[in-house]
């Protein structure tokens, strides 16, 4: 029977109230799914974030397993070149006095090839890596043949420092914060690594560190090292009994810089026409200012007496010996000084006629032309007593005890609170009193230091070293 078309459009309708009842459920179906899906990439990413911490802490760990397999297998490689290469990375121009001997020595050598490399630094306050220029000019200014290493990539850095293929790397620190990533003690680990302190010796009690009792001779460096080249027996003492290794990399040679200071002529940078001035002041500032250190810098404390003095005695020369971190630091959001205040302070000391500012360059010779130091720390605590000159100690309360080797040190030091009292010390010495602590100075340095020159023991010591592994 023909359905008439009214049914046929009842049907139609009835079928289209179906489909849209089904196309209903089906988008609640999906909708059901969509809600599932979501809830999966939320668990997902949940796990994701909860475990990719551990996740790469893994993967770094493996890393690291694989380099250090990598670098031991480098390392444990017999020699088989004629000549040794030794690498030295200078970062830290102002302390290259530490090293020049040991480099000029060693290129005499007929079995030893040095290459030397300028690369950047950061010290603390320097928002990135840099002043590489800076490591370069004073190498040339030393007439020290060498490459520079500017690229910016950390990869192209160790890239080229594997290219160079040394088999001895020598570092100017053992603070792996100060140079590129590329530089690092888990990075340089292929090649046996040396270090010849960039102070002669350490005074103080070092904060503690991380897993670091004693940063002096028991950094992750000091326990990677092949040798530690000390000044005395007592520095391998202190290593004997706080290193993990007990000691057993450090080496007693002396010191170059010690060698340097004992030899080096005497040059004052400030000139005067026809006459010399009643006395010569070096004033040697430490960058530890803030309150998270050693703490022994006043330079934020005393640097307007300073300039008091100076323009005030007019008769007396005075030379400000900054260290090379304190500029940076001044930066720094702690500091007591503001970058402003200190170049106001900058721009009084250079208006006057009897005072200079010596940074960067070789400060041996101003020493050893000087009457007197005005000193708060660390170092120059240790290398001024080579001058047998007057040595004035400016102590800041709630600085780092001094160590064994520090209270030995310090008894050819006049210690005083302030500006005040050193100026009325000085003021006797220039008026020609002797100082009563120049024959326990003299005692001081021979203890410490030896009477014998400390680059030959140094080459004796590496040749011996490698002998020994071909031996072996």
């Amino acid at each position: 029977m023909v359905r008439s078309p009214i049914a046929r459009v009842r049907s139609f309708i009835r079928r289209f109230g179906e489909l849209e009842r089904e196309v209903a459920a089906v988008r609640g179906s999906v909708g059901d799914l969509h809600h599932a899906v979501s809830e999966v990439r939320g668990s997902v990413e949940g796990l994701i974030q909860q475990h990719s911490a551990a996740l790469e802490a893994r993967l770094d760990a493996g890393i690291r397993r694989v380099n250090d397999s990598a670098n031991y297998a480098a390392r444990r490689a017999p020699l088989t070149r004629r000549r040794i290469r030794v690498l030295f990375l200078v970062h830290h121009i102002e302390a290259w006095d530490s090293s020049d001997a040991l480099v000029r020595a060693l290129r005499e050598e007929a079995d030893f090839e040095v290459v030397v490399a300028s690369i950047p630094r950061r010290f603390r306050g320097m928002a990135e890596l840099g002043q590489e220029e800076a490591v370069h000019a004073g190498l040339e200014e030393r007439g020290v043949a060498h490459i520079r290493i500017t690229l910016a990539d950390d990869r192209d850095r160790l890239s080229l420092v594997r290219a160079v293929d040394p088999d001895i790397i020598f570092r100017q620190s053992q603070w792996d914060a100060d140079v590129p990533e590329a530089f690092s003690t888990e990075n340089l680990r292929f090649a046996r690594l040396c270090l010849v302190p960039y102070e002669t010796i350490n005074i103080v009690q070092n904060m503690p560190m991380d897993g670091v009792t004693n940063s002096a001779v028991d950094t992750e460096f000091h326990r990677a090292a092949w040798m530690v080249f000390c000044a005395s027996e007592l520095n391998r003492q202190v290593a004997e009994r706080d290193g993990m290794r007990g000691g057993a990399q450090f080496v007693v040679t002396g010191h170059p810089k010690a060698d340097h200071l004992r030899s080096v002529e005497p040059r004052w940078p400030i000139v005067h026409e026809g006459r010399r001035p009643r006395a010569r002041v070096v004033w040697s500032a430490h960058h530890t200012i803030l309150d998270d250190w050693t703490n022994f810098g006043v330079f934020h404390l005393v640097a307007d007496d300073m300039l008091e003095w100076a323009r005030s005695a007019p008769d007396v020369d005075f030379v400000f010996m900054q260290h090379p971190a304190l500029p940076p630091v001044l930066n720094d959001p702690a500091s007591p000084l503001t970058p402003d205040q200190a170049a106001e302070f900058r721009a009084a000391w250079d208006a006057l006629p009897n005072t200079a500012v010596l940074a960067g360059g070789d400060y041996g010779p101003v020493l050893a032309a000087s009457d007197l130091m005005i000193v708060d720390g660390l170092s120059m605590l240790v290398e001024y007593q080579f001058m047998g000159k007057p040595l004035i100690h400016i102590e800041r309360p709630g600085h780092r005890p001094f160590n064994e080797i520090g209270e030995i040190v310090m008894r050819g030091a006049h210690t005083v609170p302030g500006v005040a009292s050193a100026r009325r010390l000085a003021e006797d010495f220039f008026d020609g009193a002797p100082d009563p602590l120049e024959q326990v100075q003299r005692e001081t340095i021979t203890r410490l230091f030896g009477d014998e020159p400390s680059v030959s023991r140094i080459v004796a010591a590496l040749r011996d070293a490698l002998v020994s592994e071909l031996a072996r």
